[in-house]
């Protein structure tokens, strides 16, 4: 049986949720339905002002905090003889998630997970998968 996905992306934060996703990857390369997988975190580097003296060290430590993150779930997909590629960035979410889809050409899938919100911010901000579902132009399995 050939993979009904060539390349997925999976976006993933330090939630139960994106766990889950990580498990459900792991799952469906396992039998066959994607060739390969991307991990990918996205780490908030809003908060660093790089005009201050010492926000290269906030940034190095974002960066290996989310390295340690990937890790970890490397681990897990290991274990099950997945073998994903690693990818971090800093910045916004959603916004870097559809850049590194548009920008790559190759991803057909992306699965992630789906943090519950309350309404207020379900209403005001919107959550990252809602975004990326209605903007990507490839099949969005969102993990609940």
């Amino acid at each position: 049986m050939e993979a009904l996905f060539n390349k997925a992306l999976v976006p993933v934060d330090d939630s139960e949720q994106a766990l889950r996703a990580v498990h459900k990857a792991a799952q469906l390369v396992s039998a066959g339905v994607i060739k390969s997988l991307v991990l990918l975190n996205v780490y908030d580097s809003s908060n660093v002002d790089i005009t201050k003296l010492h926000s290269q060290d906030k940034l190095d430590d974002l960066r290996a905090d989310s390295l340690e993150l990937l890790q970890r779930y490397e681990s897990i997909m290991l274990e099950k003889d997945v073998h994903p590629r690693l990818k971090r960035a800093g910045g916004e979410p959603s916004a870097l998630i559809l850049d590194v889809v548009d920008n790559d050409g190759s991803y057909d899938l992306i699965i992630m997970g789906s943090r519950k919100l309350n309404k207020f911010k379900e209403l005001t901000l919107g959550s990252v998968s809602d975004r990326v579902g209605r903007l990507v132009d490839i099949p969005v399995l969102i993990i609940k």
